[in-house]
């Protein structure tokens, strides 16, 4: 769906931008504060995707893409909070939409309602609920379609994962019910980045659960595919709960078979698109239209989320599904954390030091052995 635009020289060359630019790392993160996954310095840069998805769903026209991309970079630099960079992006659609359509008296009845008409139609009527999930099922579902949690994976393990958690006091170590086969789609397309990223929800919650294992430093080992770095602190938490070396094995055999079920491909930002129609909820035209609000303002809240669980239980043809995959914010190389490398070198200095005066201990102490030996020998030779 976005293969085109993400091959434009242009749209290559602001993704880049968003990337290494710290500017953009700095922002205001506003309402994202309150949402349940980690908001950090890939937000630019999801919104930026979703800025493309909506240009392809609503605009659909090359010919503006130039002027859109020039029209984005003045709201990323002009604006310094998030929010207000997704509402200058759905007030821009606005504005081409009205050049689009040619219309002239923009803030007619008539022209109100032809504009929301045209957005309606594009977004929500033939636009699409969204699912984040993990690239490694990407080909079984283009290949067998979408069966609610009935592809690969471990649910009977993760269930005894639990009560070994339990005796050590840990009511509920992964939250999920294993025996409800339904998952979520939302309209938001950031948090279907999100999903994705951090995807499947359940494990990544397991390995981050700050409650249990502690505060991780700054830098992620899930995001950056570093499984040491992952189980760190699950292997002290472990330890300094006295797991018994069973159960100890029991959990790291099975968190290592997950990881490696979730990484038989290369980590993007995986998203399943169904219309809207086929998950049988959707927005009523009739809520936009003849409002007394400025058009702008209309058109922000059209485009808005509104539907952040719309759940699914039966299957979905591989025929009615769209699956966009896209580069994350994280490069994946190997990269220590900052704490870590300071303590590390701290033992590092220690053990040096250490090993240099022990060389000195050894060998003082092997001239004093030395000098006793050869006492004892002339004495015992005077005798």
């Amino acid at each position: 769906m976005l293969e085109e635009l993400l091959q434009n020289k242009n749209v290559i060359s602001f993704i880049s931008e968003l990337k290494t630019n710290e500017r953009y790392f700095e922002k205001e993160i506003g309402s994202f504060s309150n949402r349940k996954i980690t908001i950090s310095k890939e937000l630019a840069l999801y919104i930026f995707y979703d800025a493309l998805y909506k240009y392809r769903l609503i605009l659909e026209d090359n010919t503006l893409l130039d002027e859109y991309l020039e029209q984005l970079d003045k709201i990323y630099k002009k604006i310094d909070n998030f929010d207000g960079i997704i509402e200058g992006i759905n007030k821009l659609i606005a504005k081409m939409v009205i050049t689009k359509l040619d219309i002239k008296n923009v803030d007619s009845k008539e022209s109100h309602n032809k504009i929301i008409n045209y957005i309606y139609d594009k977004y929500i009527t033939n636009g699409y609920y969204i699912h984040g999930f993990n690239t490694s099922y990407s080909e079984i579902i283009k290949k067998e379609g979408f069966i609610p949690e009935e592809y690969e994976n471990y649910y009977d393990k993760f269930n005894k994962l639990n009560k070994i958690f339990t005796k050590y006091n840990v009511l509920q170590a992964v939250e999920k019910d294993f025996s409800e086969k339904l998952v979520s789609f939302t309209d938001d397309f950031l948090m279907g980045c999100y999903y994705s990223t951090y995807g499947p929800d359940f494990f990544s919650s397991f390995l981050l659960n700050e409650d249990y294992f502690g505060k991780r430093g700054k830098k992620d080992g899930y995001l950056l595919d570093n499984y040491d770095l992952s189980i760190k602190n699950l292997k002290r938490f472990m330890s300094n709960n006295l797991f018994s070396e069973e159960d100890r094995k029991y959990v790291l055999d099975l968190v290592e078979k997950e990881w490696e079920l979730l990484h038989r491909e290369e980590k993007k930002i995986s998203l399943l698109l169904v219309k809207r129609d086929k998950l049988k909820e959707s927005i009523k035209l009739e809520d936009y239209l003849d409002g007394s609000n400025d058009i702008y303002e209309i058109v922000d809240d059209l485009l808005s989320p509104k539907m952040n669980s719309v759940y699914c239980n039966s299957k979905i043809d591989a025929k009615d599904i769209e699956i966009i995959n896209l580069d994350t914010y994280y490069d994946k190389e190997e990269i220590v954390e900052e704490e870590e490398e300071i303590v590390d070198k701290k033992e590092d200095e220690f053990m040096d030091n250490y090993g240099v005066v022990s060389i000195f201990l050894i060998v003082g102490a092997l001239f004093i052995t030395l000098g006793v030996m050869i006492t004892l020998f002339i004495l015992l030779r005077g005798m």
